[in-house]
């Protein structure tokens, strides 16, 4: 199936690294030119590298999210360079992930509400007069099956509750541009076995994760691409204020 992307300039943030760099692969792969908005300068670089070996199109972007200049900046760059920007992936998350009641610090909470809805509002806002004026654009954000059940051990509050935050931007926003031919959509992954998400937790809770999924497994970054090219494309047009659960069976067990 041909997903039209050969036309279409994608704006990753966290593009560098997990689930962001197999975006970004993926949809230079599919043609479309990939713009990596990273805190990480080396990890873009080296995504942006890979793309380009293949014959992709790709510029690395440093920027963080929770910086409303930076965005707006990157966003500028995005246009500068490429002309056009079809797509928002957001994507870049806090790494402070983990933290009980007791343990959480206020700097971690405000740091989770920081990165993955305060970046997310603002790559929404610098992005939206350009896709309201073209009457067209993609959003496709990453919140979490535990924005909506919470987060089991090791817990996070401050992680839980901003991917919540997610799902009532998400719904908010396809509402809000959906007359300007905007589709706003996000995926609510379940467990994905990234170095990250390891790091968190020891083998006894892993493998508690993964009983807990009807297909006995983590998932992997490449789990989540398809749902997010798809959203990304024309055939979901009429799509819109979703939050799609890639959890390999977790809720319904």
């Amino acid at each position: 199936m041909d997903l039209g992307f050969s036309d279409k300039v994608v704006f990753i943030t966290g593009g560098g690294h997990g689930i962001g760099r197999a975006f970004a692969l993926n949809f230079a792969a599919e043609g479309a030119a990939v713009a990596i908005a990273e805190l990480d300068a080396q990890r873009a670089a080296a995504t942006v590298g890979d793309i380009k070996e293949q014959g992709g199109k790709a510029v690395a972007l440093p920027c963080d999210v929770s910086d409303r200049e930076q965005v707006q900046a990157a966003v500028s760059q995005t246009l500068a360079e490429y002309g056009q920007l079809d797509i928002l992936i957001n994507n870049a998350v806090s790494p402070n992930l983990t933290g009980s009641l007791e343990e959480l610090e206020d700097l971690d909470w405000d740091h989770n509400f920081d990165v993955n809805v305060k970046g997310s509002f603002y790559c929404f806002r610098a992005v939206a007069p350009y896709m309201k004026e073209r009457r067209y654009g993609k959003v496709v954000s990453m919140a979490s099956i535990v924005g909506r059940r919470g987060s089991a051990e090791p817990t996070s509050a401050a992680y839980s509750a901003s991917k919540a935050g997610i799902i009532g931007l998400t719904a908010t926003m396809a509402r809000e541009l959906g007359p300007y031919n905007i589709n706003v959509n996000a995926i609510a992954p379940g467990s994905i076995n990234t170095p990250r998400w390891r790091d968190a937790r020891n083998e006894a809770q892993i493998d508690r994760t993964i009983q807990g999924t009807a297909l006995k497994r983590l998932g992997e970054a490449e789990d989540i691409v398809g749902m997010a090219l798809m959203l990304a494309s024309d055939h979901a047009s009429f799509i819109t204020g979703q939050v799609v659960t890639i959890d390999g069976g977790m809720l319904c067990m």
